[in-house]
């Protein structure tokens, strides 16, 4: 979730009570993106709040334009200091896929998200890819990347995504970005009601209580 769904003060407009209610146990918040704290998303502390209120699991994510290795290490700081402080039970995921990075190698594109994870990793985080199935086959080299877990896009069914990506169940498979969920949303609210919707694969709050990692 990110401010597309919260209000233009970044007050979130997500009921995640009611979320947790209709048996949702984890969210994804975008914390920002790029390398200046400007560029923080302004609705991830509301977003957060009401989330941890709720008594869901809370994990964040980072969205890139960079294009350097020395830039992804900025766009590394950046996000650590949008998220400290924060009880984030579930991984922090590095997003690339702006399609400004396709005028690079595979081999820039590799380069730039091991530098942004290992950074992030090495600050004591359970860090993990965010990519979808295309960027996985023809824009990253994926083996050089194969010990962070994938968060992977793929807006299809279980069947078909084990055929467009042929490697190991991802860490958490983001199926839909269509999800109409209304009662999630206050009456009357304007703003679309669709979400993306996620599986995770691991048990990621027990796996981080017990590595003692995320800061908790």
């Amino acid at each position: 979730m990110s401010k597309y769904q919260a209000h233009s003060d970044g007050r979130t407009k997500v009921d995640f009570v009611k979320l947790k209610s209709l048996g949702y146990d984890f969210v994804m918040l975008r914390a920002g993106y790029g390398m200046y704290d400007s560029q923080k998303d302004k609705a991830f502390e509301s977003h957060y709040a009401a989330a941890k209120a709720a008594g869901l699991h809370v994990g964040a994510y980072h969205y890139t334009y960079a294009t350097t290795v020395s830039e992804a290490k900025r766009e590394a700081q950046c996000f650590l200091y949008w998220i400290r402080g924060k009880k984030l039970d579930y991984p922090v995921a590095f997003d690339i896929e702006d399609k400004s990075l396709k005028t690079l190698t595979t081999r820039q594109r590799t380069d730039i998200a091991l530098a942004f994870m290992q950074e992030v990793e090495a600050s004591g985080y359970y860090t993990m890819l965010y990519c979808n199935a295309d960027w996985a086959k023809n824009y990253l080299d994926m083996d050089r990347l194969k010990h962070f877990d994938v968060w992977l896009a793929c807006y299809t069914t279980e069947a078909r995504r084990k055929e467009l990506y042929k490697r190991e169940i991802p860490g958490i498979w983001q199926h839909t970005s269509s999800l109409k969920l209304k009662w999630v949303y206050p009456k009357g609210s304007l703003i679309a009601s669709k979400l993306d919707a996620d599986i995770a694969y691991k048990d990621y709050a027990a796996i981080i209580k017990k590595a003692g990692l995320n800061k908790l």
